[in-house]
């Protein structure tokens, strides 16, 4: 299925090149992250009769890459739902990805379709076309029901005729409202049929290997967002965020060390910020809350919106979410020890630390709130599924005494 220029332009060591191990390596571990072929045997590197050169054959064998999946999906953030989903990373077999996807239930009406070309007629610019049209109503914070439609296209270059760097530009426009939810919020928030029109460029270097558990590399992504203004509809804010992600091997059990084969330990690290400049208007959901893994910015150990810019909130699991508990800036960080059984499964120990800022005056790094913990995640034909249980250090009681305690994070479906 699969045509061999999709297979050519993951090798970067070329015919008539002085042969790098390392660069044979790196062409193994992109073959093998394009996900469209069973666990790859190592590259064959044969002599030929002259003894000056080398033969190299990668071998693949193919595998079922669509899916057609359906079930059950439960968030926390908008309740019991069901899913169906078609995707396929391999159209017509040359790389293209198509995505349809749909959410419904009581509280979530969710239908999503996207089609990207990673190499536009052959070129190295790659693109992005979304349409979606989404009804939510959250069950967790009392954050009213929300109703957005409307679609995005986004276009990648290679900077530089880097490999592994890439400048995206994109362009969204979308209807919102947003209705409902706790006194604060309905006050400040509330619109009808709201118009956010965005211009977005993101410049995005990634070489993991191993994915989608990654076992090396990093992934540095830097995006800027201006909305509104001078582009029309409501609000007028700019956004600067930074996430960095970065993976050192610690050795494995089996396989192969070079390739990345069997069971491979990693020690992982993440950083992420972000800063909103101006006036979101109407669009708190483009603000920083932070706690749980429903919602916002995840911190295990903490309740969905308990970490607010005025400080802990142990009243969070039992009212409402106020307007008070999002704000302009946050930072984030997560250092992980982890096992990547396989590619469907990983176990880790980690340590999270983050915090939300009102303004992005207020932004400190040092002032942070801390969990710890263990965690499971699994691909399954559901989707992903995640559990985690974590300790929060810096959780208070309602008298403000320190109160540290454990808690359970578990997510299913497509919901997240």
């Amino acid at each position: 299925v699969t045509h061999e220029s999709v297979i050519r332009s993951a090798i970067v060591i070329f015919p008539g090149a002085v042969f790098n191990r390392e660069l044979l390596i790196r062409s193994y571990q992109n073959i093998s992250n394009l996900g469209f072929f069973q666990p790859l045997p190592p590259p064959d590197v044969a002599p030929t009769e002259n003894g000056q050169d080398v033969d190299i054959t990668f071998t693949v064998v193919e595998k079922r890459t669509g899916n057609v999946n359906f079930g059950a999906s439960l968030g926390q953030g908008t309740g019991l739902g069901g899913f169906l989903g078609l995707e396929e990373p391999n159209l017509f077999g040359r790389g293209k990805r198509g995505r349809l996807q749909w959410q419904f239930g009581k509280n979530v009406n969710d239908f999503n379709l996207s089609y990207t070309d990673p190499s536009i007629q052959g070129s190295r610019v790659s693109g992005t076309l979304t349409l979606f049209n989404s009804r939510q109503r959250y069950i967790v914070g009392d954050l009213g029901r929300r109703e957005q439609k409307g679609g995005s296209v986004q276009v990648g270059f290679p900077v530089f005729g880097s490999r592994y760097t890439r400048l995206f530009t994109s362009y969204s426009l979308m209807s919102i409202s947003y209705i409902g939810g706790s006194v604060s919020l309905r006050e400040r928030y509330s619109c009808e049929q709201c118009v956010k029109s965005t211009v977005g460029f993101s410049l995005v270097r990634d070489t993991r290997v191993g994915l989608p558990f990654a076992t090396g590399g990093s992934r540095v992504t830097t995006n800027l967002e201006f909305t509104g203004g001078v582009l029309g509809g409501d609000g007028d804010f700019q956004k600067l965020e930074y996430e960095g992600q970065w993976y050192v091997p610690l050795g494995g059990l089996g396989g192969s060390a070079q390739l990345g084969t069997g069971i491979k330990f990693v020690l992982g690290l993440t950083a992420k910020a972000g800063w909103i400049f101006g006036d979101a208007g109407p669009f708190f959901t483009d603000l920083y809350s932070m706690g749980g893994v429903q919602y916002g910015i995840p911190l295990r150990g903490y309740e969905e919106f308990s970490i607010t810019p005025d400080g802990y909130n142990p009243f969070s699991s039992s009212t409402r979410a106020s307007a008070n508990a999002f704000g302009q800036s946050y930072a984030a960080f997560t250092a992980e020890a982890g096992a990547r059984m396989s590619q469907s499964l990983y176990v880790n120990l980690f340590f999270d630390a983050g915090n939300v800022y009102r303004t992005p005056s207020q932004f400190d790094p040092a002032r942070l709130y801390r969990g710890v913990g263990v965690g499971v995640a699994l691909i399954s034909p559901l989707g992903p599924i995640g559990i985690d249980l974590a300790y929060g250090i810096d959780r208070l009681n309602i008298n403000g005494q320190p109160d540290p305690s454990w808690k359970l994070h578990f997510k299913i479906g497509n919901i997240f």
